[in-house]
C-alpha cells in the first residue's frame, strides 16, 4: 500500500488519512489509487463501522497536484483521460462508501479537494479552515468536486463557486452548506469521534441503505415511481435480522447488538 495514505482501525472507526503534506495532500496517480484501494477495502472490512477522511501537515487537500497534471501535455489524450479518471475514481469511492463517513477538516479544503470532503456524508472543520473552488484562477476546472458540489450547495450556488474561484473562511462554508459543524482546533477530533460514536449506534443495514436510496430516489421524479421503490424497501426491511433484533430492544429496554 502507498505511504500517501494512511489508516488506522480502533472501536469500529477507520481513519484515512492524506499523507502528502510537502505536496498539500494533493492527489496524483499513485495517491488517487490508494484512497480507491483503501476505501473499497475497509467497505468491506465488517469491523468498520465509521469511515474518518482527513489530512496531515496543514491542509485537509488541494486537489490535483500541479507538479503531476504540469506532465500531461507530454502524454496522449488516453493516458490524460486516464489520470483524470483516477481522481474521480477517488472521490466517487469515499461517495459509494457503504457506511457512514465523516471529513475531518482541519484546514484549508481547496479545488479539488472540495469534491474529497464533500464525498464524505459528513464534514466537521476548524475555525481556521479556509475554503475555496480555486482551479478557476489557475485555468483549471475542478471536476472532481463538482458533482458533490452541485447536491451540496445547489446548482446556482456551485456556478457562483466555481467561476469566482476565491477563498472563503469556515463560517461561510458552513451558512451555505459545504460543511456541517465549525469546533475550535484542540476540539476537532474530539467532535468528530463524538459524531462517529453517535452513528455507531444506527442499524449498519439501515445506514447502507439510506446511501443508497437517497442517490435513488433524488434521481427519481416525485411521483408512483419514487412511492414504489420506497414501498419495497420499507416492506423488505421490516424482516431483517437487525430490524426485528432493534424492534425486540426497545421493547425490553436494551441497546441493539450493534450499539452494545
Amino acid at each position: 500500500m502507498s505511504d500517501s495514505v494512511l489508516t488506522s482501525i480502533e472501536d469500529g472507526v477507520a481513519t484515512l488519512r492524506l499523507n502528502r503534506p510537502d505536496a498539500m495532500n494533493s492527489l496524483d496517480a499513485e495517491t488517487a489509487q490508494a484512497i480507491r484501494d483503501t476505501v473499497e477495502e475497509l467497505a468491506v472490512d465488517d469491523q468498520v463501522r465509521v469511515l474518518v477522511v482527513g489530512g496531515e501537515g496543514r491542509i485537509f487537500s488541494a486537489g490535483g497536484d500541479f507538479n503531476w497534471v504540469l506532465t500531461w501535455p507530454e502524454i496522449n489524450s488516453i493516458a490524460r483521460r486516464v489520470g483524470a479518471d483516477a481522481m474521480m475514481a477517488a472521490v466517487q469511492a469515499i461517495y459509494d462508501f457503504p457506511k457512514p463517513s465523516i471529513a475531518r477538516v482541519h484546514g484549508d479544503t481547496v479545488g479539488g479537494g472540495t469534491g474529497l470532503m464533500l464525498a464524505c456524508d459528513f464534514a466537521i472543520a476548524t475555525y481556521k479552515a479556509r475554503f475555496g473552488l480555486t482551479s478557476v484562477r489557475n485555468g483549471l476546472l475542478a471536476g472532481i468536486a463538482i458533482p458533490t458540489l452541485i447536491e451540496a450547495v445547489g446548482p446556482r450556488m456551485a456556478r457562483q463557486l466555481l467561476m469566482h474561484g476565491g477563498l472563503f473562511d469556515s463560517a461561510t462554508a458552513q451558512r451555505i452548506g459545504l460543511v456541517d459543524q465549525v469546533v475550535d482546533a484542540d476540539t476537532l477530533d474530539a467532535t468528530v469521534a463524538a459524531l462517529a460514536n453517535e452513528l455507531k449506534l444506527g442499524a449498519p443495514s439501515v445506514q447502507t441503505l439510506v446511501k443508497k436510496l437517497v442517490t435513488q430516489i433524488n434521481a427519481l421524479p416525485h411521483d408512483a415511481s419514487a412511492a414504489e421503490v420506497l414501498g419495497i424497501q420499507v416492506a423488505n426491511q421490516c424482516v431483517t435480522e437487525e430490524a426485528l433484533e432493534g424492534m425486540r430492544a426497545f421493547l425490553d429496554k436494551r441497546k441493539p447488538k450493534w450499539a452494545s
